[in-house]
């Protein structure tokens, strides 16, 4: 469990320091830190959506609430506009410091940094519980330990609003003649240091006669070439948004790692079905870009009276996000084993196009399991 943990942790560390509202919101225009009123807005909305399934079924969210996996904040600010007392918590130190430097409601938000496999409150403490683009991140058996937890430190009759993918459904794959796309590099960094990290944003036409339909695992992604010949095969992954009938476009946000020598490389990409084919290989055509990759500067020691110079881009570690689903079916059966109503799952695609998604709304009843004292 530890170790799952502390691959979290150090997962949204590096995030944290690199792009933070990217890594919470993985839009173009949120990228580098824009649009940071669009982003906080974007919170607003997304609460509003999530207590929405409670007004539904006529019940009320209480005054206490609690937002897991909060990161900067997004959501946890807009909860405060509907709760009195709100605690945001988070594994990452770096993001619960930034929520806190910009805390528009000290008075009544506060922000906790938790790297346990248990919750930071008492039995039957808070009213309500949101988490959203969180557990997807969380490796089951430790995402069902903080689903008990969650009903753990909640109140008999309050409510829990999660989202949590279930699974991958079988994809079929995609015909050859559906298999064309037109790219266009939007943006690329023209220069990066060995092992430094950027963004690529890419359009995305579909010029097939064909609808590209949701989960087809497909993706955009990059490689590297080096005189022409392929020098990395897999690099950077995100999923195109569909469905895309044909002629329509769409944009991905690629976030590319550079090779681990120097030299004038082209970053090329392309499109993939996962498990399928890259589309080039099906006579889709890619797209180029020439990309200097530096040697990494010699690090010196910086003068006495002078502090060192904040670095530019962060370093990531190699390692992206992992996925993860538990089925909907094992939520169900393990809430209604405790004693708690499941008043909902409505579908939901935060998890993106490959996924089936849900968001849960519970009902916390009198009878639960405290994972850590028994029954």
């Amino acid at each position: 469990m530890s170790k799952d943990l502390d691959r979290v942790r150090d997962q949204w560390e590096t995030l944290a320091k690199s792009d933070p509202f990217w890594a919470v919101l993985t839009e173009t225009e949120y990228h580098d830190g824009q649009a940071r009123k669009d982003f906080f807005d974007s919170g607003r909305t997304d609460v509003r959506r999530l207590l929405e399934v409670l007004d539904r079924h006529g019940k009320s969210y209480g005054d206490v609430a609690v937002d897991f996996g909060c990161g900067v904040g997004r959501l946890t600010y807009a909860l405060a506009e509907q709760c009195k007392h709100v605690t945001g918590v988070d594994v990452s130190r770096s993001m619960i410091e930034q929520a806190q430097a910009g805390n528009p409601f000290p008075d009544r938000v506060a922000f906790v940094h938790n790297e346990a496999a248990t919750l930071p409150f008492d039995d039957d403490s808070v009213d309500l519980v949101i988490s959203v683009i969180t557990l997807q991140h969380i490796r089951p058996a430790l995402s069902l330990r903080y689903l008990l937890e969650m009903a753990r430190i909640t109140k008999p009759g309050g409510h829990l609003v999660f989202q949590l993918p279930s699974h991958v459904p079988a994809t079929r794959p995609m015909p050859p003649s559906l298999s064309k796309a037109q790219l266009h590099v939007l943006e690329a960094p023209t220069s990066l240091e060995v092992g430094e990290s950027g963004y690529v944003r890419v359009g995305v036409k579909n010029i097939s006669h064909g609808e590209w339909l949701p989960g087809q695992l497909l993706n955009a992604g990059n490689h590297w070439r080096l005189h022409g010949a392929m020098f990395v095969q897999d690099d950077g992954r995100e999923p195109v948004r569909c469905p895309l009938r044909p002629g329509e476009s769409t944009e991905v946000l690629i976030r590319v790692m550079a090779p681990s020598e120097p030299g004038s490389y082209e970053l090329e990409v392309d499109l993939v079905q996962e498990t399928v084919a890259w589309w080039a290989e099906r006579d889709s055509a890619t797209a180029r870009v020439p990309v200097e990759v530096r040697a990494k500067a010699p690090v010196t020691a910086a003068p006495v009276d002078e502090a060192p110079a904040a670095p530019v881009v962060a370093k990531t570690t190699g390692d992206e996000l992992e996925m993860n689903g538990v089925r909907k079916d094992l939520v169900y059966a393990l809430f209604e084993q405790i004693g708690c109503t499941v008043l909902e799952a409505t579908p939901d695609e935060r998890a993106g196009g490959h996924w089936l998604s849900y968001v849960y709304a519970i009902e916390v009843g009198e009878y639960r399991i405290d994972i850590n004292h028994g029954i």
